[in-house]
C-alpha cells in the first residue's frame, strides 16, 4: 500500500479550485492584518480559517492509497463452452437477436451465443473448446471474459475440402478430460456445459452417448444453430471465420446421390437427445430466442479467490478523516462567530 493523490474532479479542476481557495483566504487574512486593531478577528480566528482552507485544499487534491493485488474473487460457477466448427457451420441459414433479423452463418450465430453466455455469468470462469475433425482446447479455465470473447470472435470453420464427415460426439473425449480435471480442481464449484452445434451427423460412425459427462457437470445446455429448413453447404478451401460473409463466387458441396447442392439442416432431434443424456436443456436459437440459463438458473452466489497473472491496482480515497477535521473546524468557527456577535450586541 502506498499514498497517492487522485482528485475526484480531475487535476485541472482540483488545481484551479485549490488556488482560488488559497488565494481568497490569504487575501482576506492580509486585509484583516492591515486593518488591525479595528477588526474583531484575532490571530487565533485567522489561524482557524487558514486551517479550514488547508483542509479543503487537501480534500480537493484527493488523498488516496493504492493497493496491488494478484488475486480476484470470482463466482464459484465454471462454464464450459464447446462449439462445432465443421464445414456445415458455414451454412448461412442461422438467425440470432443480434443479427438484426438477417440470416447469418451458423458459426456467426455461435459467436453471438458465446457473447451472450459470457454476459449471463458475470464474475464466473470459462473454458472453451472447438471441435470438428479434432477437438481443440482453445481456452483453459479463466475468469478473463475478454479472452473468451476474443476466442469467440476468432472461431473459424474447417475447410469443407478436408472434412471427413461430422459426428456430434466427436468432442466427447476432449470434454471428458477438461471436465474431469475441472471437477478435481474445484470440487465444490457449479459446472455448466454449453454445447453449440447444428447437431448434424454425416459420418458413418455411430454417435456415442454424452451420459458419462453427467458425473462432472451440474447442468448443461445444448444450443442448436441453423434452421429446420436448412441451407446449402459452401465449398470452402480455407474455412470461414465467424462474422465473415461468404466469398463471391462461392460454389456448393454436391449431394453425392443427386449431384445437386447438398442441403444441411439443424438436427433438433439429436440435440434434444444429447441434452437428455446430459440431464440438461435443449435451446434452438433464432431471431427472437437467444441463449439463456439452464434449469439451474444463474451463477452460484458463492465466491472463491483465484490467482491472476497481471496485478491489479485498487485506489481507495481517504475522505472521512479530513471531513471530520473540517466539520470540527467549522463548528469551532460557528461558535466563535456567535460569541463575537453577542459581544458586539
Amino acid at each position: 500500500m502506498r499514498f497517492t493523490w487522485e482528485p475526484t474532479l480531475g487535476w485541472p479542476v482540483a488545481i484551479v479550485a485549490s488556488v482560488v481557495v488559497a488565494a481568497v483566504t490569504i487575501a482576506l487574512a492580509v486585509r484583516a492584518h492591515k486593518q488591525a486593531p479595528n477588526v474583531d478577528s484575532t490571530a487565533v480566528d485567522w489561524g482557524r480559517r487558514c486551517a479550514i482552507s488547508a483542509v479543503i485544499v487537501v480534500m480537493l487534491l484527493g488523498p488516496a492509497t493504492t493497493v496491488q493485488s494478484t488475486t480476484r474473487a470470482v463466482s464459484a460457477t465454471d462454464v464450459v463452452i464447446a462449439v462445432d466448427i465443421t464445414g456445415s457451420m458455414a451454412v448461412q441459414d442461422a438467425k440470432y437477436p443480434d443479427s438484426g433479423g438477417s440470416a447469418v452463418t451458423r458459426i456467426t450465430a455461435a459467436r453471438y451465443a458465446v457473447d451472450t453466455i459470457v454476459n449471463l455469468y458475470p464474475d464466473s470462469s470459462f473454458a472453451a473448446l472447438s471441435f470438428g475433425g479434432s477437438t481443440t482446447l482453445g481456452l483453459p479455465l479463466t475468469p478473463d471474459t475478454y479472452a473468451v470473447e476474443s476466442w469467440g470472435d476468432n472461431l473459424q470453420t474447417e475447410p469443407t475440402g478436408i472434412s471427413s464427415g461430422s459426428n456430434p460426439s466427436s468432442p466427447l473425449d476432449g470434454l471428458t478430460t477438461v471436465l474431469s480435471d475441472m471437477r478435481k480442481q474445484h470440487a465444490n464449484d457449479t459446472i455448466v456445459l454449453y454445447y453449440i452445434s447444428d447437431g448434424e451427423q454425416t459420418s458413418d460412425e455411430q454417435r456415442q452417448s454424452f451420459s458419462s459427462l453427467r458425473a462432472y457437470v451440474d447442468d448443461a445446455v445444448t444450443v442448436g444453430v441453423g434452421s429446420d429448413d436448412g441451407g446449402q453447404v459452401p465449398q470452402l478451401r480455407t474455412g470461414l471465420r465467424a462474422g465473415d460473409a461468404l466469398p463471391n463466387g462461392t460454389t456448393w458441396v454436391p449431394d453425392p446421390d443427386t449431384g445437386q447442392p447438398a442441403v444441411s439442416k439443424r438436427d433438433s432431434q439429436t440435440m434434444s437427445q444429447i441434452a437428455d443424456e446430459l440431464s440438461g436443456t435443449y435451446q434452438a436459437i433464432d431471431a427472437n430466442t437467444p441463449v439463456s440459463y439452464p434449469h439451474s438458473g444463474a451463477s452460484a452466489g458463492d465466491y472463491r479467490m483465484v490467482q491472476i497473472d497481471k496485478p491489479t491496482t485498487t485506489t481507495n480515497a481517504i475522505v472521512w478523516p479530513f471531513a471530520f477535521v473540517l466539520a470540527a473546524l467549522l463548528i469551532w468557527e460557528a461558535i466563535a462567530h456567535a460569541r463575537t456577535s453577542r459581544r458586539l450586541l
